[in-house]
């Protein structure tokens, strides 16, 4: 079931990780870096552009299962004196209680010309239920960071691969039934990838998306 989970993330995830080992790699040597959300493959990539580029790389979450350096609310938080030049918010932001308090925390610890790395789902299943509260829109981001400059939103793919993502995810779902049919979907979502990237290149509409990949700067 595990290769199943993963094989589903290749479709689902698609455009993350390329964006966000672009915007990794432009981190410069030294910096400091709070991600919010420990654990995880993102922090695994994290993780393997700190030790290239020698990162200073700094762990929060609420959970402390997850093992992060700093444990705490987001929304809350107080970090005192301490600011980082980089924060990454990568598939965390839709499980955040509030999330305009914990945008406000962020810039207010981000160093001048500092730098935030925001990813949101949009067109997504449910997921780490019960804490999953929010899906965003370009719109609601654009007001969330209002705050910030430089915001640049782009989508993270076509409306075709978002169509294509929904029934996988069924692969986490806790219903027995689900669990069973969910590889059928997907080997046949792998199957239609091609048809689905025609489609998508086809017929171009920012309406539909699996998510959101953002840059903004203090």
């Amino acid at each position: 079931m595990r290769s199943i989970v993963r094989l589903s993330k290749l479709i689902s995830r698609k455009g993350l990780y390329e964006f966000l080992g672009r915007e990794f790699a432009r981190i410069e040597r030294g910096a400091s870096v709070l991600t919010v959300g420990a654990g995880g493959e993102v922090n695994e990539l994290l993780e393997d552009y700190a030790r290239r580029q020698g990162l200073n790389v700094t762990s929060f979450d609420i959970d402390e299962k997850y093992g992060p350096d700093i444990l705490g609310d987001i929304c809350t938080h107080d970090f005192g004196e301490t600011s980082f030049d980089v924060i990454v918010l990568s598939e965390v932001l839709e499980h955040v209680h509030s999330p305009h308090l914990a945008l406000k925390n962020i810039h207010k610890i981000l160093k001048q010309d500092g730098r935030l790395i925001l990813t949101v789902p949009f067109i997504f299943p449910i997921h780490e239920r019960p804490h999953d509260y929010f899906r965003y829109t370009r719109y609601g981001l654009e007001f969330l960071l209002r705050e910030f400059r430089d915001v640049r939103i782009s989508e993270r793919n076509s409306w075709a691969e978002a169509v294509n993502v929904l029934a996988p995810r069924l692969v986490l779902d806790r219903g027995r039934a689900s669990r069973v049919v969910a590889p059928l979907f997907v080997f046949a979502a792998f199957l239609k990838l091609p048809l689905v990237l025609l489609l998508g290149k086809l017929v171009q509409t920012d309406s539909m998306t699996t998510g959101y990949v953002v840059t903004a700067s203090k």
